[in-house]
């Protein structure tokens, strides 16, 4: 009879062993991913400053170029200025998917607001690879680039900054003036993309647009450029309806601020480094280090 031939079962489990190069591909992909983590938003770092610094002004030169593709120019021109924002879109791109890269909540930075604003910008130039021009929604996407401009709120969404650390009130003064650029320009786009072609006579470039939306906005209204669509009527009334919701609301939060700040005064904390305390404080309210609040009066003395 043959002798049945036992099998050793193997307990211990088999671990993979990484070479050299991967190993360092390793490292490097960790330490690339930890750069991008402690510098993406931080105006408090050197790079960090570099880095939205470098994405500020090519956004403002995507800006740019949309306002030169507004006018009458030659179609190599165009075609060059359609491949430089390629290459600034492209840039976009990988911004955008650095910050999912690093996102500790991916889901929920996907549905942040100006996660939903990127996409929407680089959406519609990444689509141009596809070659879909000839579908009525890539042209309807293409609109969306207008909305780049939303990109500069993310600037001044706290009082640390790209130039440097602001006051409640010149921030508030900032948000307000970037409130009114942001409605203007967002407007005259999407008007002068809806009226141009059936309107060239008044909305022959977007600067005639944004005559229009000035105009308009402060209410002089002098009737001399008037849209004729039925879309171009609907961004009117949107615009005007956002500029009554958004600038007083923000009017209201400056005087806030500027009666409140009426009640403080400017002394540097030694300790924790806190500029605003009360004129009756003695201690931080932020750290607890006594101080000595400098008033008007012990000044005049």
């Amino acid at each position: 009879m043959a002798k049945k031939v036992s099998h050793k079962k193997i307990t211990s489990k088999s671990t993979v062993k990484l070479s050299a190069e991967d190993k360092i591909d390793l490292a490097i992909h960790k330490k690339v991913q930890k750069y991008l983590h402690l510098h993406l938003d931080n105006y408090g770092s050197k790079h960090g400053r570099r880095i939205e610094g470098a994405l500020f002004i090519l956004n403002f030169l995507a800006i740019v170029l949309f306002v030169i593709e507004t006018h009458n120019i030659s179609d190599a021109t165009r075609t060059l200025l359609h491949n430089i924002e390629l290459f600034v879109v492209g840039i976009f791109v990988l911004e955008y998917a650095a910050r999912m890269w690093v996102a500790e909540n991916r889901t929920k930075h996907f549905f942040n607001i100006y996660s939903i604003i990127d996409l929407l910008v680089i959406l519609p130039v990444a689509l141009n690879f596809l070659n879909l021009s000839f579908l009525r929604i890539f042209r309807i996407l293409r609109l969306f680039r207008i909305l780049r401009i939303l990109r500069f709120q993310r600037i001044f969404k706290s009082k640390d900054t790209m130039f440097g650390n602001l006051s409640d009130t010149k921030l508030v003064v900032i948000r307000i003036v970037l409130t009114i650029f942001t409605i203007v320009f967002a407007s005259s786009g999407f008007l002068w993309s809806i009226e141009n072609k059936i309107n060239p006579g008044e909305f022959g470039s977007i600067w005639n647009a944004m005559y229009f939306a000035i105009v308009t906005m402060s209410t002089v209204g002098y009737g001399d450029i008037t849209p004729i669509s039925a879309w171009g009527r609907l961004v009117t009334i949107l615009m005007i309806i956002a500029g009554i919701a958004l600038i007083p609301w923000q009017l209201g939060k400056l005087l806030k601020i500027m009666i409140a700040a009426a009640g403080k005064t400017q002394t540097n904390c030694k300790k924790c480094g806190l500029i605003e305390h009360d004129l009756d404080a003695k201690y931080c309210k932020q750290c607890g280090k006594p101080m000595k609040i400098k008033t008007q009066s012990n000044t005049e003395d």
